[in-house]
């Protein structure tokens, strides 16, 4: 497992774990977008804990100044990409 830390000295964390009926997740994933949209047009920085991105590029964003550093640890401990091929960031050899 990979985890992004942020560049700043100090940083917060907070948890939304809201609980919901079977039929009634759709309503929480809609207000997460709604959470991470606000952060994004006020300028605050913010990481989901288990994002479900669908692209390199979003992978990318997520991991910042710290892609590169990723890229080397990946090659290093799984050089045939056979780690996490749901995640959608590499392709295998």
């Amino acid at each position: 497992m990979s985890a992004v830390t942020p560049e700043e000295d100090i940083f917060y964390t907070v948890g939304l774990l809201p609980s919901s009926g079977e039929d009634e997740w759709e309503v929480l994933e809609d207000q997460n977008k709604q959470v991470l949209r606000f952060c994004e047009e006020a300028g605050i920085k913010a990481k989901q804990y288990l994002p479900h991105y669908t692209t390199k590029e979003e992978w990318m964003n997520h991991f910042g100044s710290k892609w590169d550093t990723f890229l080397h640890k990946k090659a290093q401990f799984d050089p045939k990409m056979m780690l996490s091929p749901g995640q959608r960031i590499f392709t295998s050899v």
